[in-house]
Parts: C-alpha cells; sequence; structure tokens
C-alpha cells in the first residue's frame, strides 16, 4: 500500500497533454441554451456519420475539467473550446473512416504491450512517474490491486484511473495513425524520373533579362466590366469553393474604457495609497483602501523586476518609489520592506518515519547511533528517505528556515506529530545571500456604472439613427473614431475579430454570429453585451450560400479585376514592343529599360526578378538560346541564357528516397492527411444552431 499512499499524498495530479496528441503526432509522424430545433441533436455530419450532441458536450465538458485541472480555463472562451472540440472530433471521425476502408485495427495485445509491455510507450512511463509510481505496468497492477477496492480507496483513485483511462485511449488511436502512415509511407515511393529531377534541382541557369511592366499604365485606360468578371470568375470558380455558408458582416466593437472622470477617481485612490505606504515599514495602511491589488515578493537582486531593481539595491528600507511610466488610468508603486541576508541552500539528508511518539524515538536512537540510513527505513513500514540532497531554503517560512540553519552534524526533529516524524541532518551550508523583499501596490481606473451606461446610450443612439447597412457602415468612424470591422464569418466562427495568427478575437461574441446567421440581408442588429469589456453591434452586408464564393463577393471582385486587368495591361504591352526588336538589346532600347542578370535555380520558383511561369520559361531553354517576347503578369519579359551550370548534385539511391519523402513524397501527404481525408468528404457543422 506504500505506493497509493504516495498517490494520496500527491497535492495535484500532474496533467498530461492528450486532447490534441493524435492530431500533433499526424503533424509530426455545456451551453448556455440548448437552443435545439425540432428533434434534431446532431453537432455535425461527416460523410454519412453524425456527431451526436450529447457526445460533443460531454467531450467539451471534460476538455473543460482537464483545462481547470491544469490551470488553463481562465481565459478560454467557451465558443472557442466548443468549435476546437467540435474539430477533432470531425478529424477522429474521418480517420476513423479511412481506418474502417483500409481494414486497420489495434488488437488488445499490441495494445498491452504499448501500454505496460517491456517497453511502454513514452506517454505511459510520464503518466506513471508523474504519480511517484516506477511503471506504467506497476501503476495498471495498482489500480486493478483487489486490496483497493474499498470505497475510500477508489475515491480516492477515481481521478487516477480517469486519466489513465483516456491515456490508453489515446495511445490507441495514436497507434491506429502510425499503421494509417506507414500504409501512405509504403504507396509513395520515388521512381528513377523523381530522383533525376531532384538532381537538376540545384542545376542553374545565368541569364540576362530585360522587363517591362505595367506600373507606368493607368488602369482607367483599362476598363473592367461585370461581364468580364462573371467570365473569369467562371474560368476559377474552383479557387472560390466554399465549405460552409459564409456571411459578410461589419460590426462595431465599442469598449467599456474608463472616461476622464474614472481616470480622476482612480488617481485620487492612488494618491491616497500612496500616502498611506509611506508610513509604516509594512503594507497594512493601505490594505483598508480595498480597491488597490498588492503583492510581496522576495528574492535576489538578479529576479528583482527591472523596473524596481535600482531602487531595492541602494533605497533604504522603508523607502517608497511610484512608477512614473504608466499610462494615464494605470498607478504602481513599489515599498521596501527588507533587505537582509539569508541562509540560501544547504546539502541535507531527512528521514520520514510514519507512527506513533514510540516508533519515532525509537528510529531516531538508531539514527543517532549510526545506524545506515537504508537499515532505518527497512525497519519501519512506509519509511521513507532522501539522503545527501541540495536543497533551497531561503524561502522556507521562519520557523522551518530556522531549524535548517540550526541543524548540525546529528540528526535532529525538523517535524512531528501522533502520525509520524521527520528527522534532518545538514551536512553543508552554502554562504548566505542578500535577499530583497519589496511590496508591489497596484490601481487601475475602471469604467463606472455611468460610463458602461453613457457608452451604451451612444451606441443606441447611433443604430437608431443608421439602420441601413450603408449608414451603418459610412458613420461609424466619425462617431466612434475606427471605422466598422469588415468580416466573413461562417456557422464554425467562434468569435468576431479573430485575429489570423493567434486565433482569438472578442471572447463572448457568439451571439452576435448567430444573429447574423439568423438575419436577413441588410438587416442592423441591436446591442449584444456578453462581453463586460466590450459592447457590440452587427450588419448583415450579404449571404453567400451557393457552391461557390461569388464574383460580387468584394475580395473576389478585386482579385478578378486586377487579374482582368493586368491581362489587358500585357496585351497592351506586347502589342506595344513585340516584334520591334530582335534581340536583348534591341528590346532594351525600344522599351527604354536597363539589362539586368540574373541567377535561375530550377528547383525554385521563387525569385524577386521573375514571375514563376518566367521561370519555367527559363529552366525549359537552352545555353545561347534567347527568348522573347512573354507576357506575365506584372510585365513583360525577354531574355538570353548566358550560361548553364549543371548540376554536381549526385545522390544515392537511399538519400533521393529520402528526400523525396521529405519533400514531395510520403511526408509531405503525412503532413496534409486530415485535408486530404476533409476534402473527400462532406462535412456539415451544425454547432451555430445550438448558440
Amino acid at each position: 500500500m506504500a505506493l497509493l499512499e504516495t498517490i494520496r499524498q500527491k497535492k495535484k495530479i500532474l496533467g498530461i497533454v492528450i486532447g490534441g496528441a493524435l492530431l500533433a503526432f499526424i503533424v509530426e509522424v455545456g451551453f448556455e441554451a440548448l437552443g435545439r430545433q425540432g428533434n434534431n441533436s446532431t453537432a455535425a455530419k461527416v460523410g454519412s456519420d453524425k456527431i451526436d450532441f450529447v457526445s460533443f458536450n460531454n467531450r467539451v465538458q471534460k476538455e473543460s475539467e482537464l483545462d481547470q485541472q491544469n490551470g488553463r480555463s481562465q481565459n478560454i472562451d467557451q465558443a472557442t473550446r466548443q468549435q476546437q472540440v467540435l474539430e477533432e472530433m470531425i478529424q477522429e471521425k474521418l480517420l476513423e473512416q479511412e481506418y474502417e476502408k483500409v481494414g486497420i485495427t489495434v488488437t488488445d495485445n499490441e495494445l498491452t504491450e504499448l501500454i505496460v509491455g517491456k517497453n511502454p510507450v513514452g506517454q505511459a512511463v510520464q503518466f506513471a512517474q508523474s504519480l511517484g509510481v516506477a511503471s506504467p505496468a506497476e501503476l495498471n497492477k495498482l489500480l486493478n490491486d483487489p486490496k483497493n477496492n474499498t470505497a475510500e480507496a477508489k475515491a480516492q483513485l477515481a481521478p487516477i484511473r480517469a486519466q489513465w483511462e483516456l491515456l490508453q485511449e489515446n495511445i490507441y488511436k495514436q497507434y491506429e495513425a502510425q499503421k494509417l502512415i506507414t500504409l501512405v509511407n509504403g504507396c509513395i515511393q520515388a521512381n528513377d524520373l523523381d530522383r533525376a529531377e531532384m538532381e537538376d534541382e540545384a542545376t542553374i541557369s545565368y541569364i540576362t533579362m530585360v522587363k517591362k511592366d505595367f506600373s507606368d499604365l493607368s488602369d482607367d485606360k483599362f476598363p473592367v466590366s461585370d461581364e468580364e468578371i462573371k467570365a473569369e470568375w467562371e474560368k476559377n470558380k474552383k479557387m472560390f469553393a466554399m465549405d460552409e455558408e459564409t456571411r459578410y458582416i461589419h460590426f462595431i466593437p465599442v469598449g467599456i474604457v474608463p472616461s476622464k472622470a474614472d481616470i480622476n477617481e482612480a488617481k485620487k485612490i492612488a494618491d491616497a495609497a500612496y500616502a498611506a505606504l509611506q508610513k509604516g515599514r509594512g503594507i497594512d495602511s493601505v490594505r483598508v483602501l480595498g480597491t488597490v491589488k498588492f503583492d510581496t515578493t522576495k528574492c535576489e537582486l538578479a529576479q528583482v523586476a527591472p523596473a524596481v531593481k535600482n531602487f531595492v539595491q541602494n533605497a533604504g528600507v522603508g523607502s517608497v518609489m511610484r512608477d512614473s511610466t504608466q499610462a494615464d488610468g494605470r498607478y504602481l508603486m513599489y515599498k521596501l520592506m527588507a533587505k537582509a541576508a539569508s541562509l540560501d541552500s544547504v546539502k541535507a539528508t531527512m528521514v520520514q518515519v510514519p507512527g506513533a511518539k514510540s516508533a519515532q524515538d525509537s528510529a531516531m536512537a538508531m539514527l543517532k547511533g549510526g545506524k545506515a540510513i537504508a537499515d532505518v527505513t527497512k525497519a519501519f513500514k512506509g519509511a521513507q528517505a532522501q539522503e545527501e540532497q541540495w536543497m533551497r531554503i531561503a524561502m522556507f517560512a521562519d520557523s522551518v528556515k530556522n531549524k535548517f540553519e540550526n541543524a548540525g552534524a546529528d540528526f535532529v526533529v525538523l517535524d512531528s506529530n501522533e502520525n509520524g516524524a521527520v528527522f534532518l541532518k545538514v551536512l553543508e551550508k552554502k554562504a548566505p545571500k542578500t535577499f530583497y523583499t519589496y511590496a508591489t501596490v497596484s490601481h487601475e481606473a475602471y469604467a463606472s456604472t455611468k460610463t458602461s451606461n453613457d457608452l451604451r446610450d451612444k451606441l443606441q443612439k447611433y443604430l437608431d439613427k443608421n439602420k441601413t447597412v450603408a449608414d451603418f457602415t459610412k458613420n461609424a468612424a466619425a462617431a466612434f473614431g475606427t471605422p466598422a470591422m469588415e468580416e466573413y464569418i461562417t456557422p464554425s466562427t467562434p468569435q468576431l475579430g479573430m485575429n489570423p495568427y493567434t486565433r482569438s478575437g472578442i471572447k463572448d461574441s457568439r451571439k452576435a454570429i448567430k444573429w447574423a446567421f439568423d438575419a436577413k440581408k441588410g438587416e442592423v442588429s441591436g446591442i449584444f453585451a456578453d462581453n463586460n469589456d466590450i459592447l457590440i453591434a452587427v450588419c448583415l452586408d450579404d449571404i453567400y450560400d451557393g457552391d461557390y464564393m461569388p464574383a460580387t463577393h468584394p475580395g473576389i471582385k478585386n482579385y478578378l479585376t486586377d487579374k482582368v486587368r493586368a491581362e489587358k495591361k500585357g496585351e497592351a504591352r506586347m502589342k506595344e514592343f513585340n516584334g520591334k526588336a530582335k534581340d536583348l538589346n534591341g528590346y532594351a532600347n525600344v522599351m527604354k529599360v536597363k539589362v539586368d542578370t540574373v541567377q535561375v535555380a530550377f528547383g525554385n520558383d521563387r525569385n524577386p526578378m521573375l514571375e514563376p511561369s518566367i521561370i519555367g520559361r527559363v529552366a525549359a531553354a537552352q545555353k545561347g538560346q534567347f527568348v522573347g517576347l512573354l507576357k506575365g503578369k506584372t510585365g513583360v519579359y525577354a531574355f538570353h541564357v548566358e550560361n548553364i551550370e549543371k548540376s554536381a548534385l549526385k545522390l544515392s539511391k537511399q538519400d533521393a528516397d529520402m528526400r523525396f519523402a521529405q519533400t514531395r513524397g510520403a511526408a509531405m501527404v503525412s503532413n496534409m492527411l486530415i485535408d486530404i481525408l476533409r476534402k473527400g468528404t462532406k462535412i456539415e457543422r451544425r454547432l451555430i444552431e445550438f448558440y
């Protein structure tokens, strides 16, 4: 039962990240209101398979509990968590369907070997060791020990058992994925042409070239009609395929920020705190103010915050400093409370002996009598020892630290009660270090109720006056200092204002998104105040619910307009210069441009001087050949191949196969596996129906 006792004494089970481990492995080898409509209980459909809402909601709850256990729940938006869980379940469903198609299974024997066999996977080992258990096999034995079938033991082990079962499920899924990836890798191999192509990638063509771009051609002279845009869209519409219905919106976020009056009031409180802080050696005088925050830090000079380092090093104890670098409404001040040398680290042996006073006395007698530590721990059931270990004691409570400081070459009692004792022997002490104790006191202005109400009234008056999409978007900048924000949202969008890099936006904004999918084109919303820091209003500009994003989409229309106009400019340039010269210098003269020298690598389609299509023409040209005139997307080109430096690279079959796998073969396909499966399966997300 010693292992069980060890687990009982754990203050917190160490969390291990397993929720997204399956997807990471592939890349690298409830609700406020249910809101169901009719009998709909499906969160998503993946092909013909359904993801049931109840199963989905249970998974969300489990993820939420794991986040809480690992201290990650505070800043996670519920809608974002729900969307992440749904995408995980969709991806898992895609993989399950693929496993079934190709006949991939994991047997009980395989799973047992992976988890509790001779060479268990790292996650199982890490989990067991985080609990103080030597191996996964030993942990599994402990969890299934009949001695632990008592109600008390079951209750204590329940959280561990739940995480253990979840880990096993995750390992099972990872092994399934490994089998699929192995199968994919075996199907994609380099042939002789692929190997030859990779050797040619190091070939370099040295060219001289001229380019006459389109920058001097006025857009006004090359108008583009709606009919031309539509025709270009028809040719390229597969580029604009939509997986989900999309809505084009504008929204106005109004931050609930402190007013000038709020900032002035905060300054009064900060001034009072500063005056109170100057009295006495402690910070009790500022506690009575209530609204200020304070924190006490004790550390060496190297760990002192940079803004305070000079102050704590040179000021006298009791001194106070005010940070003048803070913006209006934010106030920081510091008080140096102590500056003293203290013993930092000791090398010590500690022995823990469970049992009553008589057992403790016997153990102490053995230790003082010179008995070996191993003999002592063996003599008392459950006894443990830590021998000759360095530990930092500077941050210990004074009552405990004093015992370390006063301990000598013989064992002393560090702590004891009726259930056991801890004995201490200090072997070595490092020189004392200077520690600084200082308090950080802060206060920040917040928006008062009056300020919040005033901001809400201002936004409501704006909505009363601007009831159309045109007025809503046109007048926002004048009213609020910034223009209305443009966004394209889908039923999978969890937040408004999503940053493409951080994947985060305005918390608690999903009701505004839900409104946009229930509204009619041209409608303007009321005020959404679910986020305590931001008021939101939305207008619905357009609805895109076909198979392809239409040519009327503003971004697509601009792209197609530029594409058609560039084609027209290219034709005009070709008509202007084509055939007007027979060599490079001739074209340089008629174009009035200089001749440039460029190196072109066959395996690289990026070059600041050339477009990819022109690079392809260079790769196909022979030494001494003149090529021109060519029409590109940004200009017209002509070039002469001066020299071709053939690759001296000779790859072995093994090296060529490895490079092929890494750059265009199995490894690349493995990285794209989920996207490939997703594109081949119709996916219908219904999460927004439950908002």
